[in-house]
């Protein structure tokens, strides 16, 4: 049964609001690790967070694909927030498409994943030192690599996990093209977590092209949520997580079916307290789906937000859900790839489908989306990469407040 903010949603769907572009709050953009073309440092792909140092702060760990780098940039104070962040190279390795932060031998220290496709194809682990000193050395970290599946599949996303509940956090990760699939690999222990040929490299489903891996808390349990944006079983998959072997259920098919869906997020969208998706849909649509009473039924898709314009915007990539503007009710912060020429690529939206781009016209490949108080001026502030014309990792200040 629908909620009153649910119906309100769906009536400000119907009632004939265009999708009017309004003019920019002048969202300033701030450079925090950028490509470096003379350093082979290009291509940034993927933005997630995780605190390094133990500082209290976020930092940004991201692959760089052309670049060959792991990188991590450490949050700085606030008054150096508006300058590059001191940044440091965690690994060196190929074709990164994904990497994330993971204590995966749970010595307290975070170490990084990286995923790699390409000629690579390959699982990496980078451990992290165990002296904090020595965190910001690239030779004291140690870059290892899962032997399990070495160049077959071309990984593309990585959820760290602890499945089975032993305590010890396992990966589950997916990958594209004919070899496609949603994978676990389950840790077999702290005092093996480093023998990295002693993960069980256990096969979850095929997959045609993994996007985004999130985990899903509903009434009836948690699961795996994922969206696959290519081939004939396309859609958005929700797999359970069993209380016992083999702790990973059958995945269900929840929505999108045959529609090429790029990054999700979940978000509560009504007043009912379950937690709801919103995924980009290649290649102008944003898309909400609520959670039915049965999560592993078909979700309803209820609200199509008006198609991004084709002629100011690129097509779109990724969408995170938050207050961007102070008004108590949930926004819709868009990035998009293709945004060449005088396109913009990235962009938010609110209940209305009224759009306000955030950034100018440079920029044409942008990624996947944090929305942080980074200023702690009290709104939320966008951080992403652009991979194609050398902005590398940024943030976005939210003008709002």
């Amino acid at each position: 049964m629908k909620t009153a903010t649910h119906i309100l949603i769906a009536i400000l769907m119907s009632i004939g609001f265009s999708s009017s572009v309004l003019a920019s709050d002048s969202w300033q953009r701030h450079s925090i690790d950028p490509a470096i073309p003379i350093e082979h440092l290009s291509g940034a792909d993927g933005v997630r967070l995780g605190d390094l140092n133990g500082d209290g702060r976020l930092d940004i760990v991201t692959g760089w694909e052309e670049g060959k780098s792991i990188r991590v940039a450490l949050q700085p104070a606030k008054e150096d927030l508006r300058s590059p962040w001191p940044a440091i190279t965690v690994g060196r390795v190929s074709s990164a498409e994904d990497a994330v932060f993971a204590d995966l031998d749970g010595d307290g220290n975070l170490d990084v994943v990286s995923a790699t496709e390409g000629k690579s194809r390959t699982i990496y682990v980078h451990w992290a030192p165990a002296k904090a000193e020595e965190l910001e050395e690239e030779k004291a970290w140690k870059t290892e690599a899962f032997p399990q599946d070495k160049g077959e599949q071309w990984w593309m996303y990585t959820l760290p996990h602890d499945v089975d509940g032993d305590g010890d956090v396992d990966l589950i990760v997916g990958s594209k093209n004919a070899t496609g699939a949603m994978t676990w690999f389950r840790n077999p222990g702290r005092e093996s977590a480093r023998k990295l040929d002693q993960w069980e490299m256990i096969k979850i489903a095929d997959a045609g092209w993994i996007m985004s891996i999130r985990l899903l808390e509903t009434p009836k349990g948690k699961g795996l949520l994922y969206s696959d944006r290519k081939g004939k079983a396309s859609g958005i998959y929700l797999a359970p997580l069993l209380q016992e072997s083999p702790w990973i259920g059958t995945p269900v098919l929840i929505g999108a079916a045959g529609e090429e869906v790029m990054f999700l997020d979940v978000a509560h969208l009504d007043d009912d307290q379950n937690f709801d998706i919103v995924a980009a849909i290649r290649t102008d649509k944003v898309r909400t789906f609520y959670q039915p009473e049965n999560p592993f039924g078909e979700w309803e898709d209820s609200a199509d937000f008006e198609p991004i314009s084709s002629e100011t915007f690129g097509g779109a990539k990724a969408v995170r859900v938050g207050d961007l503007d102070g008004d108590d009710l949930p926004d819709f912060a868009i990035t998009c790839e293709g945004a060449n020429g005088k396109k913009k690529g990235a962009l938010w939206m609110n209940l209305y489908s009224e759009v306000t781009p955030i950034s100018d016209a440079e920029g044409v490949k942008y990624d996947r989306i944090e929305l942080l108080d980074l200023d702690g001026d009290g709104d939320l502030d966008l951080i992403t990469c652009e991979e194609r014309a050398g902005l590398g990792v940024i943030w976005f200040e939210n003008p709002h407040q």
